[in-house]
């Protein structure tokens, strides 16, 4: 007859910890991967939000056209500003005068996920302007929708020198 075979616990517990090393492994691998995926698709979200804004902004700013910014509103931003308030605030940055240069704009895209709203994208941008009357500081908030990404804030810091556009013109 032959002797039953003693499993020693030290073999139980080496298997235990292999299986659960190879666990952790896995779910290491598993987020490493995940990170590489969402950086990539975050440098692709960054890289078109900013060529939004560097396309869309100028377009706004060179007249301070209200019409191009309610072309380019999400619906976000048509349900909170009325057009009547766009135009008297354009209204007065058209004191500003005509656009000198544009030195373009800095910022970056966010994906958020939130339980029972989904997944939102975002993206934040500080644009900076020179005008024949000053210069301004224009902060866009962009969402995207679909695959169109659309102005959800647009708040404006202009800073006035001290001659207005037409003075300086008239010397």
């Amino acid at each position: 007859m032959a002797q039953p075979r003693l499993v020693r616990p030290q073999t139980r517990m080496k298997k235990f910890f292999i299986v659960l090393g190879a666990i952790f492994l896995t779910l290491i691998l598993l987020g490493a991967i995940g990170i590489g995926i969402a950086a990539f698709k975050g440098a692709a979200l960054d890289k078109e939000s900013k060529a939004y804004v560097d396309a869309a902004v100028p377009v706004i700013i060179s007249s301070w056209s209200t019409q191009e910014l309610l072309n380019r509103a999400s619906p976000e931003f048509n349900q909170v500003t009325k057009t009547d308030d766009v135009e008297r605030f354009f209204q007065t940055l058209r004191l500003l005068g005509k656009m000198q240069k544009y030195q373009g704009s800095k910022g970056q895209s966010v994906i958020s996920r939130i339980l029972g709203k989904g997944t939102t994208i975002s993206a934040d941008y500080l644009v900076r302007a020179e005008f024949e009357g000053g210069t301004a500081k224009i902060y866009v908030k962009l969402i995207k929708h679909g695959n169109l990404w659309q102005i959800g804030g647009f708040r404006v810091e202009p800073t006035y020198s001290r001659r207005q556009p037409n003075q300086a013109m008239q010397r």
